[in-house]
């Protein structure tokens, strides 16, 4: 089962100071919570987090910064509290478009790591503040014998061969407008679709709408851990699924939705058909 990726926004920051007073910062909105213990500040800003997760109807990202460091966690609207890995650095790549064309392929995904988790997978915490970590004693590696080739190196190989095989799924969307667009990564769609500061987004699909019932950012499309998720971007109009054999589905403002193929996606007065190909291929439409 596909585990829903949580939306980079909004995310709740927490500064701690070092009297444990703290300060919330969540899309602009600001609660400052007086001097206390520390686990008694601990407490009240995880406790407010969830109530912003309670809000949305679904984990929200937090950043905590106190005097012992920073972390990146989500808090569930239940309280519960689980690690973000940070995203590994990505290699550069080609400046970000803005297409009504069929969309260059983005660059490969980095291959599974176990230390980095998809969101929402990492174990929960007892407290946001991670555990010590002591470093292993790094042994010297033994000289290569003449003539062969590093297991290092022959890992690597195998790894590239494995990752070259394997097909990257595509999402064809095809707009009642006319426009098309091919998804590999993430996309924005819009009349002038813009990122969040620190967003990750890979496409942005700019499309012509006479009626401007289409918001400015009105729709995030993702692939995440081999499924294709709608968020829809607290749109003006909303966004509604058409599913043939189903009743539409109106999308929750922030909250991710898992599509299938041949979903129809109702934005304002423009429609967008939705073609699923998990082996990589781009659907000629």
């Amino acid at each position: 089962m596909s585990t829903a990726p949580i939306p980079a926004y909004p995310v709740v920051y927490v500064d701690v100071a070092v009297d444990g007073s703290a300060h919330v910062n969540v899309a602009g909105r600001h609660e400052h919570f007086d001097p206390a213990p520390s686990d008694v500040t601990r407490r009240a800003v995880t406790a407010y987090a969830a109530a912003v997760a309670a809000e949305l109807r679904r984990p929200v990202r937090t950043r905590i910064t106190d005097p012992d460091g920073q972390w990146l966690v989500a808090v569930h609207p239940t309280g519960t509290v689980t690690d973000l890995a940070e995203a590994p650095q990505k290699a550069a790549r080609p400046r970000r478009q803005t297409v009504t064309v069929p969309a260059a392929q983005a660059p490969q995904c980095p291959a599974p790591n176990p230390e980095c988790p998809p969101p929402g997978t990492a174990s929960a915490p007892t407290l946001y503040r991670p555990p010590a970590r002591v470093a292993a004693p790094i042994a010297p590696l033994p000289a290569p014998e003449v003539g062969t080739v590093p297991d290092a190196e022959l890992d690597d190989t195998r790894l590239a061969q494995r990752s070259a095989q394997r097909p990257q799924p595509t999402a064809t969307l095809k707009f009642s407008t006319g426009d098309v667009a091919h998804v590999v990564s993430s996309a924005l769609i819009g009349r002038r679709p813009t990122g969040d500061p620190g967003e990750d987004v890979d496409l942005t699909v700019t499309v012509d709408d006479e009626s401007r019932k289409l918001s400015r950012t009105h729709l995030r499309i993702e692939w995440h851990d081999g499924a294709l998720w709608a968020t829809d971007r607290a749109a003006s109009n909303g966004t509604t699924i058409e599913r043939a054999g189903a009743a539409p589905v109106e999308l929750t403002p922030w909250q991710p939705f898992q599509l299938h193929d041949q979903d129809v996606a109702v934005l304002g007065d423009v429609r967008l058909t939705v073609s699923v190909d998990e082996h990589g291929r781009k659907v000629n439409l």
